[in-house]
């Protein structure tokens, strides 16, 4: 029998390292397309229950992470939090900011001149989206074939197996 760091589910976020996760991914994830959402600012913003999937994997593999990392990428998430008054010269925290204000805050990080400041978006983006795309119409929009990552494949088997295609 296997067992995994995962079949423990121990959580390693703190409510408010999940409030400024769950601000982060809502970022992350609304879609600039333009749509008719009523308040013309042009943002799709992305379904609770899929962003919360996203807080609750983020979560569970913090949690079976070692001491230290679990540490570290807790520090990040803090970081992440602080940091618009120095990116955006908005003296608020980032789970505060509108959601159009977090999607520019997160793109001058992303851009920022000052490298360290590309790492941290870089090193909390990753991690926050591991589990966006593994199911559902997401995972179809990216043109996988099937309705979960997990789920096993089926080969389509030639009805006439002495013929060549």
């Amino acid at each position: 029998m296997s067992h995994s760091a995962r079949d423990w589910e121990r959580p390693g976020l703190s409510e408010r390292k999940k409030r400024i996760a769950r601000a982060a991914i809502e970022a992350f994830l609304a879609d600039r397309e333009p749509a008719d959402t009523g308040d013309g600012s042009g943002l799709v913003v992305p379904d609770a229950a899929w962003c919360e999937r996203n807080v609750r994997s983020f979560d569970l593999h913090i949690g079976a992470c070692s001491t230290l990392l679990r540490f570290a990428l807790g520090m990040l998430v803090v970081l992440l939090e602080w940091l618009p008054i120095v990116i955006v010269g908005r003296a608020s925290r980032m789970s505060r900011l509108s959601l159009e204000e977090r999607i520019r805050y997160l793109e001058a990080l992303e851009r920022h001149r000052v490298s360290w400041f590309a790492l941290l978006f870089i090193g909390t983006k990753l991690p926050m989206l591991f589990a966006a795309f593994e199911e559902g119409a997401p995972l179809a929009s990216t043109g996988f074939d099937r309705r979960t990552t997990q789920t096993r494949r089926r080969l389509v088997i030639a009805a006439n197996r002495g013929q060549n295609p």
